[in-house]
């Protein structure tokens, strides 16, 4: 069964380090076989992982995207987890299962392992960047959320 997808105009999606943007009205796209997508709401810019569970994130979307320049980005994730918990050993859990799908090679589950982290970071220091906040609550964008806007999901409703 394909994946579909809805793209609202203007929304972008990466699909095996391909952007696509869509430039006219609302599309929608099968997807029948099997590709490393992401969907704007789950991408972050390199100038947009201000801290270093974002970093994580950051990487490993990095690896699940550009599996050609892997072996660098996985490399620089594992330190970048190693230096996670050493500066917050009550991580070691999350950090643990990150380390699991990627010995596994499970990119994607792992991005929602890393947002776990970014939530993990934010009840740890009571802030974080509005962008860690948008991808948290699944935004791309300032469009209001209602109260939702100003809180954080669960661990268990990040996606």
């Amino acid at each position: 069964m394909p994946l579909v997808l809805r793209l609202n105009p203007g929304e972008k999606i990466i699909i095996n380090g391909v952007v696509i943007e869509n430039t006219g009205g609302l599309a929608m796209l099968a997807i029948r076989n099997r590709g490393n997508i992401l969907r704007q709401k789950d991408i972050l810019q390199l100038e947009e992982a201000a801290t270093p569970a974002m970093r994580v994130y950051y990487t490993l979307q990095c690896v699940y995207l550009f599996p050609d320049e892997a072996k660098v980005y996985s490399d620089a994730l594992r330190q970048f987890l190693t230096d996670f918990e050493l500066a917050a050993p009550t991580s070691k859990p999350l950090i643990d299962a990150l380390r699991q799908r990627l010995d596994k090679g499970e990119l994607y589950p792992g991005l929602k392992d890393a947002k776990r982290l970014i939530k993990f970071e934010w009840d740890l220091l009571g802030t974080t960047t509005e962008r860690a906040r948008q991808l948290l609550l699944g935004s791309d964008g300032p469009k209001k959320r209602g109260k939702m806007a100003e809180q954080v999901p669960e661990e268990s409703e990040v996606d």
